[in-house]
């Protein structure tokens, strides 16, 4: 099931979504995801192994429940909404919002980034790439890309946008935002 669907349900079974969540949020932060049971992350929700089964098929679909969660709350959060000025400035907000936004979940991310789980790696990319694509499609970006496919120029900055973010959060001795930023503007051309 994916968030969209969760309108659906009432409010108990999303307390029980937001609580098995929080259970494997706790456990990454103490042990590596392969080490993880389901009866693990049930006990730390204190939920039922059949509860976690009726939303779950799999403690890999519930770890892609949690990211997806994350990527939807980094979009809601990090893209500036009612943007009126250049479209170059606009994407190093962006992607300052979004190193900001990442840096205060450093933890949560490297452990999935280490997890070994056999999931999808481009869940996250194939959303973040749609979602700025839809962006680029309204007109107050036509004429800052007026020959441009937003769904190339979507795939290019997130690809790479996403790539810089994984190296960055995964570095021991990660390079501070404003560095990242300095050349972020100079790989941005004047749009």
């Amino acid at each position: 099931m994916t968030h969209a669907e969760d309108e659906s349900l009432d409010l108990r079974q999303r307390r029980t979504r937001q609580s098995l969540v929080r259970a494997l949020e706790e456990l990454l932060a103490e042990r590596p995801f392969q080490s993880l049971s389901v009866t693990d992350i049930c006990q730390r929700a204190m939920v039922h192994r059949t509860t976690f089964y009726a939303h779950f098929n799999d403690k890999q679909e519930l770890l892609r429940y949690l990211l997806l969660g994350v990527e939807r709350r980094c979009v809601e959060t990090c893209l500036p909404k009612d943007w009126s000025g250049e479209a170059r400035d606009y994407f190093l907000t962006a992607a300052r919002n979004v190193l900001d936004f990442f840096q205060s979940r450093r933890s949560l991310y490297r452990a999935c980034l280490r997890s070994g789980a056999d999931i999808d790696a481009h869940v996250l990319e194939d959303q973040a790439a749609e979602d700025l694509a839809q962006l680029l499609s309204q007109p107050r970006f036509h004429t800052s890309f007026p020959d441009f496919d937003p769904r190339i120029t979507a795939r290019f900055y997130t690809g790479a946008m996403l790539s810089l973010l994984r190296w960055w959060l995964d570095s021991e001795d990660p390079v501070p935002v404003e560095r990242l930023i300095a050349h972020l503007e100079h790989f941005l051309p004047a749009l």
